[in-house]
């Protein structure tokens, strides 16, 4: 049986892990880049990503990046193995009642990640936001009734160790 390629929704702060080489996000960001190019994994984001990523730093005071970090980001959003979705009145409404019902969504940012990769049925969320997004870990069910996984980005198991409990989210 063919292996079913992992489907991860990624928020901003990961694509500005990854492009930024920051210390704390680059290597898992980076391995699970390679596992995209590889065709392993499908990178799923909100064409609202392509405004967010735009600065030095995911959270603070950061500079927007120069030209060439501009032509970068250009590069990495155009990649062959990221589906970018379209921010549309369902995926709108829906970032509009998560905001409602949980008190840790507090941006409208997070809601529209948030409602994305619930709409988009995906594994897992992707993200570093601590202070909204990972608590709300299982606690939100996507669109085909699952519970939402959301957590930061690490490289998938090898098939020998699938559907074993791996302790995340």
């Amino acid at each position: 049986m063919e292996p079913s390629i992992r489907r991860l929704y990624w928020d901003a702060c990961a694509f500005l892990g990854l492009l930024n080489a920051e210390a704390e996000k680059h290597a898992d960001c980076r391995a699970v880049w390679m596992e995209a190019e590889k065709g392993e994994t499908q990178i799923i984001t909100s064409f609202f990503s392509f405004a967010e990523v735009f600065k030095a730093k995911c959270e603070g005071k950061a500079k927007p990046l120069d030209d060439d970090g501009e032509d970068k980001v250009a590069a990495f959003l155009a990649a062959e193995h990221i589906l970018s979705v379209t921010l549309d009145r369902r995926t709108g409404e829906l970032a509009r009642r998560l905001m409602r019902r949980h008190p840790e969504c507090k941006k409208p940012s997070d809601a529209v990640h948030l409602a994305t990769a619930i709409l988009m049925n995906v594994d897992e969320m992707h993200t570093y936001d601590g202070s909204d997004l990972l608590k709300l870990s299982k606690l939100v069910a996507k669109q085909d009734g699952e519970m939402l996984t959301i957590c930061t980005p690490y490289v998938a198991e090898p098939e020998l160790f699938a559907g074993e409990e791996d302790g995340r989210g």
